[in-house]
């Protein structure tokens, strides 16, 4: 009778758990993708459980030409359960740069671990295959879309924020901007740009619901512009421009204030909240754009 030891099925799932939550992470932090790690986490189990399975089949010889489709299906299947699936096309493109992440790295891989041309192969224990993988996976994506080294921005550049307004707070992760150069033209006070999204349940539905208008490029009637005295006191309107559109209107408000969360919490100087409506400034878990010139007055 063979011996078969589980053990060693049961490791392999391990790393293959870790190996595709790290890709399925790689891919969204490419596309952009809001995640949260127990998803991330969830569904690279998937594909382990699926080593194992493979690993107790392919023992009694139960494997045939078929598997390619499962195994598609299994990756698919992990892309479903670690992100929000809001079309086929998006779908179709969480697949396209999975797979091109999943080629890419295990190519780089075997070729560090069998390279050509050379006729002494040196032995490579589990541990330093698995550090290998993880290196092939940080050289590609920071070839291809620069993510190692946005990570290491963001680490330095991502500050905590508490924002109050109307006895209302919300903490947010902010991302220092140097380049956000907007001021209100009335107080000529910096412009705090935020994803209006994290605020819902701190704002009024109304004010909501303007700057969705705004962000549209469309304009309210008198109906919509109709607030409470405490809240027609701190709207702004502000006028910008950026790449791809030459010119546009965010609305703001006046909050009570805005404190950074560093070592020791510090008060902001004055400040105007700009509301933002699009979603492409959440891909690297923050919130909100910080400019550089509200931190000079605290540092």
């Amino acid at each position: 009778m063979r011996e078969v030891f589980i053990d060693e099925w049961l490791f392999g799932a391990l790393i293959s758990t870790l190996m595709n939550s790290l890709l399925l992470w790689a891919t969204g932090r490419i596309l952009k993708k809001n995640y949260y790690w127990w998803r991330i986490v969830l569904a690279g189990l998937v594909g382990g459980i699926y080593y194992f399975w493979l690993c107790y089949r392919l023992e009694l010889g139960l494997i045939n030409k078929k598997e390619i489709f499962l195994f598609v299906g299994i990756g698919i299947m992990m892309l479903i359960v670690a992100f929000p699936v809001r079309s086929i096309k998006n779908l179709l493109r969480m697949v396209s740069i999975f797979s091109l992440l999943l080629m890419l790295s295990s190519g780089v891989t075997y070729f560090i671990i069998n390279p050509p041309f050379v006729d002494r192969r040196v032995p490579y224990g589990v541990w330093e295959v698995i550090l290998v993988n993880f290196l092939s996976l940080l050289v590609v994506t920071e070839l291809g879309w620069g993510l190692v080294h946005q990570l290491l921005i963001e680490k330095e550049c991502l500050f905590s924020l508490r924002l109050t307004v109307n006895g209302m707070t919300k903490e947010l992760s902010a991302l220092l901007d140097t380049g956000n150069m907007l001021l209100d033209p009335i107080t000529k006070h910096p412009v705090l740009v935020v994803e209006a999204e994290i605020l819902k349940g701190v704002l009024p539905p109304e004010i909501l619901g303007l700057s969705i208008l705004f962000s549209k490029g469309e304009f309210p009637d008198n109906s919509a512009l109709e607030f409470s005295p405490d809240w027609a006191s701190r709207i702004r309107v502000i006028s910008y421009t950026s790449v791809g559109k030459k010119k546009g209107f965010l609305l703001g408000f006046r909050p009570d204030e805005v404190v950074l969360l560093h070592k020791e919490p510090k008060k902001l100087p004055p400040v105007i909240i700009g509301l933002y409506n699009l979603a492409s400034y959440t891909g690297g878990g923050y919130h909100a754009l910080l400019p550089s010139s509200l931190l000079a007055g605290v540092f």
